[in-house]
């Protein structure tokens, strides 16, 4: 299970994907692939690589700034996280496997930018 970082992280990252105009470099692509294979065994290796290539120049500043909107939604959740008590019993995924679980065949798939598109409702809050 990821922290709250890994999660914010690998958010913006999808984020980042959705936001492209045109399909990755294909070494870019090559790399993204990598990470897919390596998020569902090695999640923190993965994370940490996502990190780098999203200093990319095609990703970087899409990455930007959906890691700050992203920030911020976060920190209003944790404030209203037990408004509703009720609520808290409640079994539901956690919203990092839920992400995990899309990010994976997006970030395999030869076209991540098209295949993030796709999810776009799951990926941007």
């Amino acid at each position: 299970m990821l922290n709250q970082a890994q999660t914010v992280t690998l958010r913006a990252f999808l984020t980042a994907l959705v936001e492209l105009d045109s399909a990755l470099p294909a070494t870019l692509q090559q790399e993204v692939n990598k990470v897919g294979k390596m998020l569902a065994t090695t999640p923190n290796d993965a994370l940490n690589y996502l990190l780098e290539l999203a200093e990319n120049d095609c990703l970087k500043q899409f990455y930007q700034q959906a890691r700050i909107n992203i920030q911020k939604q976060y920190e209003t959740q944790e404030l209203n996280r037990y408004d509703k008590p009720s609520q808290q019993t409640q079994p539901t995924p956690t919203p990092s496997e839920h992400l995990t679980n899309i990010a994976i065949p997006i970030l395999k798939a030869a076209d991540s930018g098209a295949e993030a598109k796709t999810h776009k409702s799951s990926i941007i809050l």
